[in-house]
């Protein structure tokens, strides 16, 4: 045992000192935050929050579509995915607004790869934080992008409430204590405000099908056990999230789980997701041309 304890830790070692800036391959980070705890990083967004002024989308409409992707993994040489997602994006008819599933990025310092997304950030596309995105310590450089990980929006036509947008920090594979705290309060707050459905989007997926994510797959069984319940209690009617890198539909106690593909070049087959906003919330998957995925 200890033999098979230190070769593991020699692997570790050797494997993480040739990653170069490139690397995907953050071995600490695989296995702790490597950086800011959840907990810290929820009080910097929630500070920086509260500098700012609350954001109600006048959608000018009772039906508006959302453009939602994930797992772009952008990299230097790998973006024609999400390029192509903006793309699509900015073509298409008013009113919508798109949402990034986490992911944004595959290694160090590749934000900047992602400049069409960085172009509509904080306007009418908002993002959640990812593990990748997490790796190498990068979290103030994610803050220097997209200022926070944890907040909410909503939509309205003229006044007229329509939905509640709750994006969260999942980006360890957990909440944490105080983001929990906050979510519970928040909950129990605008589930009473008139909203016709409640949406919350974040990277980790909530139930593991299947070893695509091996220990970072999802979150721990009674921290799931726990978000079931808020959402099934509080009328969250979508949850939507990314990670696992092949789409996936899970209902539980009435609460719509679903998981995005990737849209990262290299995956075969993949899609982003539109979803036409009305009395109902109708989703479709769009695949990504196959031009777009040969690298």
């Amino acid at each position: 045992m200890k033999k098979n304890i230190l070769y593991i830790a020699m692997s570790a070692f050797l494997l993480a000192s040739c990653a170069s800036e490139d690397s995907t391959l953050d071995i600490a980070g695989m296995f702790s935050s490597n950086g800011e705890p959840v907990n810290t990083r929820f009080d910097q967004s929630i500070a920086y929050n509260a500098t700012q002024p609350e954001i109600h989308l006048d959608m000018g409409s009772d039906t508006y579509t959302v453009y939602a992707c994930s797992d772009s993994h952008a990299t230097r040489q790998a973006h024609k995915n999400l390029d192509y997602f903006i793309e699509q994006y900015n073509a298409a008819p008013e009113p919508k607004l798109a949402l990034h599933l986490g992911d944004l990025i595959d290694a160090q310092k590749n934000f900047a790869c992602a400049d069409s997304i960085l172009n509509l950030a904080n306007s009418h596309l908002f993002i959640a934080v990812g593990n990748h995105d997490l790796y190498f310590k990068q979290w103030s450089i994610y803050r220097d992008y997209f200022k926070t990980a944890t907040y909410w929006f909503d939509t309205n036509n003229g006044g007229k409430k329509l939905d509640l947008f709750i994006c969260l920090d999942s980006g360890d594979g957990t909440l944490g204590a105080k983001q929990t705290k906050w979510l519970r309060e928040l909950l129990e707050q605008k589930s009473k405000e008139g909203y016709r459905r409640i949406i919350v989007f974040t990277h980790t997926h909530f139930w593991k099908l299947d070893e695509s994510q091996g220990h970072t797959s999802n979150f721990g069984l009674e921290e799931t056990y726990e978000l079931a319940s808020l959402f099934a209690q509080y009328g969250v009617e979508w949850v939507w999230s990314g990670h696992q890198h092949s789409r996936q539909s899970v209902i539980f106690r009435g609460v719509n789980y679903l998981v995005l593909d990737a849209t990262q070049d290299k995956e075969k087959g993949q899609s982003y997701m539109t979803v036409d906003m009305g009395e109902s919330a109708i989703y479709h998957y769009i695949n990504y041309p196959s031009v777009a995925s040969k690298e």
